[in-house]
């Protein structure tokens, strides 16, 4: 989800600066609901590094959902 809606130009901005990645495949954005989507080889992106790509980008991730059958605090 991006931090705040500032328009198409600041979107293909980022697009353009995600792809520059290495290991970044794909940059979708859906604007109704103001929603990013990355597609990236998880062998050369590994979740601490795409913390620091969101984060330098301006962008911030939704925690992912719980998972199923998991308790609350048991994880």
């Amino acid at each position: 989800m991006l931090r705040k809606d500032t328009g198409r130009l600041a979107q293909n901005l980022v697009r353009s600066e995600l792809l520059s990645e290495p290991g970044v495949m794909t940059v979708s954005f859906e604007s109704s609901r103001n929603r990013l989507s990355i597609e990236y080889d998880s062998a050369v992106v590994d979740d601490s590094r795409l913390m620091l790509i969101i984060r330098r980008y301006g962008v911030c991730a939704e925690p992912p959902p719980p998972r199923r059958g998991a308790a609350l605090g048991n994880g």
